[in-house]
Order: C-alpha cells, then sequence, then structure tokens
C-alpha cells in the first residue's frame, strides 16, 4: 500500500480516539535509521463537523536535530468516517517502514 493511502486510512483510526470533550491530542513515534532518528509527530485536532489529521516530521542526524516541518495533513469527516483533502507538506520525505511507524501511534 503506498505512504498516501496509509497515512489516509490512520488518519480516520486516530480521529477516531479523540474524546467527545478533547478538541486535540498529539501522538508521536520514532524510527531508528542508519543516518540518525526520525520522528513522526501527528497533532488530530477537533473543527466543527471534521478533524484535521497533521503529520510532522522532525529528525535527528548527525548530533544535530532538524527543524520540525510539516510532512502530510488530511481532513476527516466525523460523523462519515472517512478521510479527504490530503495535501503533502514541505517535509517530504521517506519513511521507511511507514505501516510500523504508524502503528506506533
Amino acid at each position: 500500500m503506498d505512504q498516501v493511502e496509509l497515512l489516509k486510512i490512520y488518519a480516520v483510526k486516530l480521529a477516531s480516539r479523540l474524546g467527545e470533550n478533547q478538541e486535540s491530542i498529539e501522538f508521536i513515534a520514532d524510527s531508528v535509521t542508519d543516518h540518525g532518528i526520525e520522528t513522526m509527530i501527528v497533532e488530530v485536532i477537533k473543527n466543527a463537523k471534521f478533524v484535521k489529521v497533521i503529520y510532522d516530521y522532525e529528525g535527528s542526524h548527525a548530533n544535530k536535530k532538524l527543524p520540525r516541518r510539516n510532512y502530510a495533513s488530511v481532513s476527516v469527516s466525523i460523523e462519515e468516517g472517512y478521510s479527504f483533502d490530503f495535501s503533502r507538506g514541505v517535509a517530504y520525505t521517506y519513511f521507511p517502514d511507514m505501516e510500523k511507524l504508524l502503528e506506533q501511534l
């Protein structure tokens, strides 16, 4: 399965974890690579009838921490339980074994 489809599927799963009285929640998953540590930070934010799921990327390579940057975002319909409006962020990178990384969330 390609990474865009995985991000959409997990956006729906993560949006469903948002409690009725919660406005937002954050999840973090790390992956150790040959180059350093790659971190995916996911913010789930409620907004009226939909939830915005924002995937951010933060890396640490050669003992230097890279700035947190937007990787992708997905909107999820709360009532219908489906994703829409996928957009790619500026932090384009390839997460190896993305499914294993997303399973940590």
